[in-house]
């Protein structure tokens, strides 16, 4: 009985997170009420306060679950390649970012959602983070904090994100990849193996 429970309330909260997501796309998120995201996931909104206090709570937990995909895609990384030479990685991200596309202009268009930049660039440097550790596991040592390495990784792949989703995707998905993966190697390189600064 528990594990049915379990799969209803799963259900539950992955539908009304979709709804709030497609709803963003369609209005800022200061119009959105919870009627309205209740109505979208066919729902009461008796339902919606069993699993959720507000729809910012919701807008959080329906975001980690979509960056949550982002970086399980993520390639496995060792000392002979690290993270920051993974073009895979990369490639995954701008892959993700264009089959999400709207959602993603609707998120960092939204002056309103701002909070919503800074934790994209949390997850991805917590993932570059572990993978940078990974890979480095004692062959290498870098001039800077691994924190600040993993800090420049994740907002330079932002930018170009949004950049990219800025000016309509200009280039495709394996273009931006290659330039992502040139611009940190390049950068991260410096800092591999040498005394700190």
């Amino acid at each position: 009985m528990a594990k049915t429970v379990d799969r209803r309330v799963r259900r539950s909260r992955k539908l009304l997170g979709e709804a709030l997501l497609e709803l963003v796309v369609e209005k800022p998120f200061g119009d959105i009420t919870v009627q309205d995201i209740a109505d979208r996931a066919d729902m009461n909104r008796a339902t919606f306060y069993l699993h959720f206090q507000s729809k910012e709570e919701l807008l959080q937990s329906a975001l980690e679950e979509l960056f949550d995909e982002l970086v399980s895609q993520f390639g496995k990384t060792t000392p002979e390649q690290p993270i920051w030479e993974n073009v895979e990685s990369e490639l995954f991200v701008f892959q993700h970012v264009a089959n999400h596309a709207q959602l993603y202009k609707a998120l960092l268009g939204d002056p309103n959602l701002g909070l919503v930049i800074h934790q994209i660039i949390a997850y991805i440097a917590r993932h570059s983070e572990r993978e940078t550790r990974s890979s480095l596991a004692g062959h290498m040592s870098l001039s800077v904090p691994i924190e600040l390495l993993s800090h420049h990784v994740a907002g330079s792949l932002y930018a170009l994100i949004d950049w990219w989703l800025r000016n309509d995707m200009p280039h495709s998905p394996e273009y931006m990849a290659n330039v992502a993966q040139t611009l940190c190697a390049n950068g991260c390189k410096n800092m591999v193996g040498r005394g700190t600064l």
